[in-house]
């Protein structure tokens, strides 16, 4: 059970949100700058985002249990504008996406996957009708004849050994709910046991119960609304990491979304967007925006002290001190920044702003100093030979790379060193910045070492020559960026991020790479309009979890830098060579941007 008055940075995965008080999910939840009102429309929709970035917490927050406590009531709820029920399914447990799917003929294997699926969602609908709604609230016979119906759905020769298996465990008329919960569940291990007999035999033949989308799920839902006594009020189908789902199912997904029922389903689909892998349906062609469904994007790429990321960390990290028993006030009086930099990051604005003045610089005053100071201290530290510190709360902000998960995780660890040292929850007033940059240092060490060890253990040879090679990518670009960053000279000092030049060839190792870099979140791509025109260019942001570890300012977005292929492959094999080619084509004044332009 999650405790925040122990630690009030505690993180769940989405696996163990179920396991987290309804009422800690809705004290928790913040709704500004989450586009949650875009979110819990009555429209398909889907929700990209990538690991870490709230999505769970969000869909969570859309089931009955939260929805009635924020609304004060059941009644209270149905009253509101624009109710809802949202069924929260995760596709990440292993019990949707059997691989042993693939095996299946197309035919056969359309059909069973679409089974598959609404015997998961129907469980979970069950289950929440019987575990979240007030025990006195559906009417006894409304429960019976609804598990009537709904076994009927069926054929019912095909499902009479799972009817008297839940017959064994509950009576129907007593119990309707977890009598019918059972049915599914034992309606799923049916389809299981036949899955996991067809990689041994060429002549298994499934034998139990199908379900469609018309045939099955569509009037499941109506049925539900039915129980509920709200014809009017949709059903909406959370589905949560679809991206564990296979092709095919992804497929079905799409089918359903294309039926446009929006009024009794509605289907809402959590994913990180690159590994969605299609939006064709089953033979109806391809789903489209914006007629078909919604897109509702919750990654951020701009952490600025004034962007909506920013306001939205500080509003999480404030409720959960509030509910904690820290005294701080604020999340900005808990992480504190390093005094000594401070006072020194003053005086190097005052000479910046005096160049501009004595100099005249172009641009405004403000821009100038904003360009320059900060790297400037990054300099000035260096030839103390002092290391740079990234305490406080604005350099986490950023670190964190518009994932609340990279913010919440090390604030966790840092409240757990103090705890280690025998500082009570209630006399932590702040973090230090020591162990602040302790902490975080550690945190940015552990995506570029401790990550990848953990992930070569599962890979097959070809792919861990990948990952070798993204790694040392990864450390090619961390050290362009700290010499960089570290040139006096340099226009576009505080860059982490590059775009390329021209289209990389589709079967090159480096496309490889890069995606493999999306995956594991080393990179966020977006576009940017090509300086010489025509279109746009890929552009990769590094995930700025690493600064620490390379040195590099976490803070700026003011420009990038051009690569080529070719560049990039010498990146792979050789950081030395790399940066020592990428400088001396000058790549540091001709090749960046300016991202105001």
């Amino acid at each position: 059970m999650i405790n925040i008055s122990e630690n009030p940075f505690t993180v769940h995965s989405p696996d163990a949100l179920d396991q987290v008080p309804p009422e800690t999910i809705v004290n928790l939840f913040v709704e500004k700058h989450t586009r949650f009102s875009a979110i819990n429309q009555q429209k398909h929709s889907f929700l990209w985002g990538s690991r870490g970035s709230g999505k769970s917490f969000i869909l969570r927050y859309m089931e009955p249990q939260c929805q009635f406590i924020e609304a004060g009531g059941v009644e209270e709820f149905f009253d509101t504008n624009d109710p809802y029920i949202g069924i929260y399914t995760p596709c990440s447990k292993g019990e949707i996406d059997k691989e042993e799917l693939t095996l299946l003929s197309d035919a056969e294997g359309r059909v069973i996957t679409e089974h598959l699926l609404n015997l998961s969602i129907a469980e979970e609908v069950t289950s929440a009708l019987s575990t979240q709604f007030p025990s006195d609230y559906l009417n006894q016979d409304d429960k019976e004849e609804f598990a009537k119906r709904a076994a009927n759905l069926f054929d019912t020769a095909s499902i009479a050994a799972s009817k008297n298996r839940a017959d064994d465990y509950y009576n129907r008329s007593d119990s309707p709910l977890k009598w019918l919960n059972r049915l599914f569940e034992e309606e799923k291990r049916r389809v299981t046991h036949y899955l996991n007999k067809v990689p041994f035999t060429d002549d298994a033949r499934y034998k139990g119960a199908t379900s469609g989308y018309h045939d099955f799920l569509l009037p499941l839902i109506s049925n539900v609304q039915k129980l509920l006594r709200q014809p009017n009020v949709p059903i909406y189908i959370l589905l949560d990491d679809a991206f564990h789902l296979t092709k095919r199912q992804q497929q079905v997904v799409n089918t359903w979304i294309a039926n446009r029922d929006q009024g009794t389903i509605c289907v809402k689909v959590s994913s990180s967007k690159e590994r969605y892998e299609t939006f064709n349906t089953v033979g109806r062609g391809r789903i489209e925006i914006p007629h078909d469904y919604t897109e509702v994007s919750i990654d951020e790429i701009y952490t600025r002290n004034d962007s909506n990321y920013a306001q939205k960390v500080s509003e999480i990290a404030n409720k959960r001190l509030e509910l904690s028993d820290i005294p701080a006030d604020s999340i900005e009086d808990f992480l504190p920044k390093n005094e000594f930099e401070q006072e020194l990051l003053e005086e190097i604005k005052k000479q910046v702003e005096r160049e501009w003045e004595e100099k005249g610089q172009p641009g405004e005053r403000s821009d100038f100093i904003n360009r320059y100071a900060s790297a400037r201290l990054f300099q000035e530290l260096a030839n103390r030979k002092n290391r740079k510190s990234y305490a406080g709360f604005e350099n986490l902000v950023h670190i964190s790379s518009g994932r609340i998960r990279y913010f919440l995780d090390p604030c966790f660890l840092m409240v757990e060193e103090l705890k280690s040292n025998g500082v009570d929850i209630e006399e932590m007033e702040e973090i230090p910045p020591n162990i602040q940059d302790k902490i975080l240092r550690e945190y940015s060490r552990d995506l570029l070492i401790g990550e990848p060890e953990k992930m070569k253990k599962d890979l097959k040879p070809e792919r861990r020559s990948q990952l070798d090679k993204l790694i040392t990518l990864i450390k090619s670009l961390g050290q362009l960026f700290y010499n960089r960053l570290h040139d006096e000279d340099s226009r576009e000092p505080r860059i982490f991020s590059f775009t390329v030049r021209e289209e990389i060839d589709e079967d090159s190792e480096v496309k490889s790479v890069l995606e493999l870099g999306r995956t594991m979140q080393y990179f966020q791509k977006d576009t940017y309009s090509s300086k010489d025109g025509g279109g746009r260019e890929d552009w990769y942001i590094l995930n700025r979890r690493l600064a620490p570890q390379f040195k590099i300012d976490p803070s700026g977005f003011q420009g990038r830098i051009r690569l080529t292929q070719r560049q990039l492959e010498e990146g792979c094999n050789d950081p030395q060579e790399f940066v020592r080619r990428v400088l001396g084509d000058d790549e540091r004044q001709s090749g960046l941007e300016d991202f105001n332009q």
